[in-house]
């Protein structure tokens, strides 16, 4: 018996939808590191920017700011949405990671307070929101690119490579912060250290736009393009005409913000500033926790494949209900050992959450109208998932002093998803464009 053969069109296309999924979530690597980089160095900040008597103060105006850049996403996500769907996927991609490189570049490059005085955290929260406005069209813009690149039995681990390969991007940012706070005296990462991961912003960033200029656009945005069918005002469009699928998309997006920002990012500070480690044990326990989310992430894609990605959600939010507890009670013995075993523990509903969320937000749109529908129901779910969590978390701490708050946290999110998910998603039929309603 012999093995069938790709046809030549369908292995050109094949190999330009890996490279596409290969630059896109590259991109994505990026914007992750950048923006992640923020949390991970957020108690030397809080120093640095918001000096005070009171630590707690300066943390939780840390926090503020880093959940500023949440609130400006949505406006980025119609931004670069309506460009995506209107002109090309890949202008947007183009125009997003310029956007971010040059914000967190400017960002190592800010004085501080001691310099300029309270001009400094100003220009700091101006280029916070300037690199949330970034993000809030990339993951829309590189998810619906890499979905209309793939084949369909593949879409799921495919687009999966972009969670997946953005826990390279937290996981450098963690790295650098962890070697920047174990080889560096206090005053000399207060002075200068702190910038040095910032700065790595502007290499990176303009390596990937050489590599996004030489990307051609989608074979799905180009046949309706082609055929002049865009979508004339896409966000009108999505809110006139898909507002229950944009508030399912919202929801999964909250349930999978609340997981990344308190489960991946938030844990950092919670490490050091609530349970007492050193930062350089901090930042370590993360990164190794994150890495070990990029290699689970890509097998819950291809789960995703087999089963859907609305059953892979579910059983993400089956687990962050039973996980989160015992999770957090590890944190909360106070060996590193035990923290790692239970950060490690919580990144298994992380991971099927991170592909679920991504393999199926995307099915709820038609291309015309795809990267601004997922954009800004992420952008919108992010805003309170990712950008008040971690903040709330710290001051629940504070105000109650029961440290397992961000394990409860978690609990009721997995039961938001659960009841959202489980009853409200529908499967379309077999002529639909897209998947679920």
């Amino acid at each position: 018996m012999t093995t069938p053969t790709l046809a030549a069109p369908d292995l050109a296309r094949r190999k330009k939808a890996k490279k596409a999924t290969g630059v896109a979530a590259f991109g994505t690597f990026i914007e992750y590191y950048d923006f992640s980089v923020y949390g991970y160095v957020a108690a030397t900040l809080a120093t640095v920017f918001f000096p005070s008597k009171d630590p707690l103060m300066s943390l939780l105006d840390t926090l503020l700011v880093f959940g500023s850049a949440f609130v400006v996403r949505p406006l980025g996500a119609v931004f670069f949405g309506r460009l995506g769907d209107k002109k090309g996927r890949r202008y947007s991609l183009i125009a997003s990671i310029t956007c971010m490189g040059a914000a967190a570049t400017l960002t190592g490059l800010l004085p501080g307070f001691t310099q300029i005085g309270a001009l400094a955290p100003i220009l700091l929260v101006i280029l916070r929101m300037l690199q949330g406005f970034s993000t809030g069209g990339e993951i829309g813009g590189a998810a619906a690119y890499i979905r209309e690149w793939a084949e369909p039995n593949k879409r799921s681990l495919y687009v999966s490579m972009i969670p997946g390969i953005a826990q390279f991007g937290k996981g450098l940012a963690a790295g650098l912060a962890a070697l920047a706070a174990a080889t560096m005296p206090a005053a000399a990462m207060s002075d200068w250290g702190w910038r040095i991961p910032f700065l790595l912003a502007l290499p990176l960033g303009i390596l990937c736009l050489i590599l996004r200029l030489k990307i051609e656009d989608s074979p799905e945005f180009t046949a309706i393009k082609d055929k002049d069918t865009t979508a004339e005002k896409p966000f009108r469009e999505v809110l006139t005409k898909y507002p229950k699928a944009l508030a399912k998309v919202t929801t999964i997006s909250l349930v999978q913000n609340l997981g990344t920002y308190i489960g991946t990012v938030f844990v950092a500070v919670y490490f050091s500033e609530v349970l007492g480690f050193k930062k350089s044990e901090a930042a370590t326990i993360v990164l190794l926790a994150v890495i070990f989310a990029a290699v689970l992430i890509p097998f819950a894609g291809q789960l995703g494949d087999h089963i859907g990605g609305r059953k892979v959600l579910l059983w993400s939010y089956i687990a962050y209900a039973v996980i989160s507890i015992p999770s957090f009670a590890l944190m909360n013995q106070h060996s590193f050992a035990l923290a790692l075993l239970g950060l490690g523990l919580g990144i298994i509903p992380y991971a099927l959450c991170q592909a679920g969320t991504y393999g199926s937000m995307l099915e709820f749109y038609p291309t015309r109208i795809r990267h601004t529908g997922v954009a800004f129901g992420h952008s919108v779910g992010a805003v309170i998932g990712g950008g008040a969590g971690p903040y709330f978390a710290t001051w629940l701490i504070d105000q109650t002093g029961n440290t397992f708050v961000p394990a409860f946290v978690l609990v009721a999110a997995g039961l938001l998803g659960l009841l959202v998910v489980g009853l409200l998603v529908k499967k379309n039929d077999a002529t639909s464009e897209h998947l679920y309603r």
